[in-house]
């Protein structure tokens, strides 16, 4: 069988209470022959557009959004979760993004993730774009190369270090061994 509407009627009937009275209303709806059916939506995400080749995340003001190199680069899927972490090395500290699926924040479908507060404030200090490079030996991990070089990334230590022995005013240069101390109780 087959069934096509032309047209839809639709007869309103409304009651009055205190009254009683009954009030018909019609209403023809129009001609539905000629409605296009709507597209459906694909459910396959569609990656930014953008010219960079680059794998690039930018840090804007309360997010994280990748363009389509780094989508690519990653293979992130949206509803998952990542963070970002900073990694100390010797004296750098390096800004790196994982999966994190415990307590990382979820990456849309429109290749954002959620960053703001301190997080936010932490890592604008090394840029607000990164490239990425991957990490070695951890699949899905990668290091983030900002655009500006934190000053206090890399710790400056003197070449001359103080011993304790210097610190607590203790000549090591005698040969004699014995101390001599008195406890008073």
């Amino acid at each position: 069988m087959n069934i096509e509407i032309g047209s839809v009627k639709l007869t309103f009937s409304l009651i009055d209470k205190e009254t009683g009275e009954i009030f018909t209303k019609e209403a023809t709806l129009g001609d539905f022959t000629d409605v296009k059916k709507k597209s459906s939506s694909s459910s396959k995400t569609k990656k930014p557009k953008d010219d960079n080749p680059n794998p690039t995340i930018t840090l804007l003001e309360n997010k994280l959004q990748f363009n389509a190199a780094a989508v690519e680069l990653t293979g992130y899927i949206p509803d998952e979760k990542y963070e970002v972490k900073f990694e100390k090395n010797g004296r750098k500290v390096t800004p790196i993004i994982q999966p994190e699926p415990n307590k990382g924040n979820r990456l849309t479908k429109t290749y954002t993730i959620s960053f703001r507060g301190s997080r936010h404030d932490n890592l604008i200090e090394y840029g607000d774009e990164f490239i990425l490079e991957p990490y070695p030996d951890h699949e899905g991990w990668f290091k983030l190369i900002g655009n500006k070089e934190k000053e206090d990334d890399i710790i400056d230590i003197p070449d001359e270090v103080s011993s304790p022995e210097e610190d607590f005013g203790i000549d090591s240069s005698s040969d004699d061994n014995e101390v001599d101390f008195d406890l008073d109780f």
